[in-house]
């Protein structure tokens, strides 16, 4: 590791490698310990779950007033469309899936007012080959582009988003789910990425089904989304923790590191039953800020504002972040539906203006932590 004085060398004669001495330079403040292991299971296999599979692009729907569709497999599978117009007034809408965008797209939605409104629909769907378990969290993840700025209750009057099904009967649906069954994170001004979960008691196994819909009811056109976009759908099973258990950080819960610069040490938590014992396979859902201040976090095959990750064997979730290119200090956090406490990881990004700064007001210091004049609220 270099020292203060070579850094500061380093800064003063070879300005253009300042970063790179940076980075050797900054030690994490962290909060506890760190156990060694990544989350790498939990995904059940969600057949072209990215729209990418040549075999499954095509156009079904759209044509004929009045005509309907059930189940119609699109291209070679494995995704099917299911689509319905109104007789005597409406087509019904087209579904596509283009693998080249890694999309399926309903569009075409409608609403007129006869004696009352009626509204044509539309949704893709797979049966997988899992069954449900008997005892465990199934949790539904799906983005979804409506060329609109929306939210979980505006979809929920639109009659737009993403539902499970086991067998014949529906486990949980983005547009009724309870409160804490649901979430709607943005990834952009009109993309959102909706996660929803259900928990199995004691059930007879039966085959999962997905679906994508746009399925308004009494909108006008003006009030419905006319078009919805779908892409990355996962589906995720795991332990359900039971009550008063805890999720706590054991690594990297303090750190900085220069504006798009990766944060020097992994971030660890680690969850825990009543009694203390780690819990494994538990699904975690990790959160950087929309905007302003925020990174890109990692873990596995995740990379994203929002992304998940499962226990491990000692309990443990490991992830990584990656510095946007705005200075300031925010929060990760991590959460679990059940667990009433979050992990809270406490972030920096520096500018390099900042970081001399720092390192001439304090010449002996190691690292770059969250000091309060700067970070009042995120310490």
């Amino acid at each position: 590791m270099n020292t203060t004085n070579q850094l500061a060398g380093s800064f003063r004669n070879r300005r253009a490698g300042l970063g790179a001495a940076i980075r050797s330079f900054c030690v994490a403040l962290v909060a506890g310990f760190g156990i060694s292991g990544a989350a790498s299971a939990g995904f059940l296999t969600v057949p072209n779950g990215d729209f990418s599979a040549a075999a499954n692009a095509g156009t079904v729907g759209g044509g004929v007033v009045g005509a309907s569709g059930t189940d119609v497999v699109i291209g070679s599978g494995p995704w099917t469309g299911t689509y319905a117009g109104v007789v005597g007034l409406l087509i019904p809408p087209t579904l596509t899936i283009d693998a080249v965008a890694g999309t399926a797209t309903v569009t075409g939605l409608l609403g007129v007012a006869v004696v009352s409104i009626v509204n044509n629909s539309g949704h893709f769907g797979q049966t997988l080959a899992a069954n449900t378990q008997s005892n465990k969290r199934y949790t539904l993840i799906a983005n979804l582009e409506t060329g609109a700025t929306l939210d979980l209750p505006l979809l929920a009057v639109a009659g737009t988003g993403v539902e499970l099904i086991a067998g014949a009967s529906t486990l949980v649906q983005s547009t009724t789910a309870p409160a804490g069954q649901a979430r709607a994170d943005a990834l952009d001004a009109t993309t959102l990425r909706l996660q929803i979960h259900h928990d199995t008691g004691t059930v007879t196994p039966a085959p999962l089904r997905v679906q994508l819909f746009d399925r308004p009811q009494n909108l006008l056109t003006a009030s419905l989304v006319d078009t919805a976009v779908f892409s990355g759908v996962q589906l995720a099973e795991s332990t359900i923790p039971g009550g008063n258990s805890t999720l706590t950080v054991t690594g990297g819960g303090s750190q900085g590191t220069p504006i798009g610069q990766p944060f020097p040490s992994s971030m660890t938590a680690i969850v825990r039953d009543q009694n203390g014992n780690p819990i494994p396979d538990t699904l975690v859902t990790l959160t950087a800020p929309a905007e302003g201040a925020s990174a890109t976090l990692h873990a596995g095959s995740q990379s994203g504002r929002v992304i998940v990750a499962f226990t491990d064997a000692n309990g443990q979730i490991t992830f990584t972040a990656d510095a946007n290119q705005i200075a300031g200090c925010y929060n990760v956090t991590g959460e679990v539906p059940g667990i009433p406490t979050m992990a809270i990881f406490r972030m920096r990004n520096y500018t390099t203006q900042q970081i001399a700064a720092y390192m001439a007001a304090n010449p002996g210091a190691k690292g770059l932590p969250q000091d309060s004049v700067f970070c009042n609220g995120f310490e």
